[in-house]
């Protein structure tokens, strides 16, 4: 758990986030699986990093795996379900690297999370207000 508190203040939160998985195709019939869900971070005018870590204390955010391809019903998978995070407006997004992701966010913009499921890489987030 890394974040600075000066009183009952936090200007630095750090998130575990992962995308969702992809579904297994049928290859025999030309079936695909589903697309694994995406993470988003909407900026929100009322929220607060404490806020965020109130609501999600375990500070977790995996988006679900796309849904296999089946003979009977679809051969193609449906997509997984996305995840959101509420985060504060003006909150800058960075990776462990230190890589800004999203920076000054304003309200109501979408920031979509990527990820590298090919290399496995799981990406963790800092939010710096």
């Amino acid at each position: 758990m890394l974040f600075r508190k000066y009183g009952n203040f936090i200007d630095n939160l750090r998130l575990f986030t992962k995308g969702g998985s992809g579904g297994m195709g049928y290859p025999r019939l030309g079936g695909e699986g589903g697309k694994g869900g995406d993470v988003w971070i909407v900026a929100h005018n009322k929220m607060t990093l404490k806020q965020l870590k109130d609501k999600y204390p375990q500070k977790r955010f995996v988006a679900g795996e796309g849904a296999n391809s089946r003979v009977i019903s679809a051969l193609k998978g449906s997509k997984g379900k996305d995840c959101e995070i509420p985060v504060p407006v003006g909150v800058s997004v960075t990776d462990d690297s230190g890589n800004v992701i999203d920076s000054q966010m304003l309200e109501n913009p979408l920031c979509l999370v990527r990820f590298l499921m090919q290399n496995l890489q799981l990406q963790i987030m800092h939010l710096q207000q």
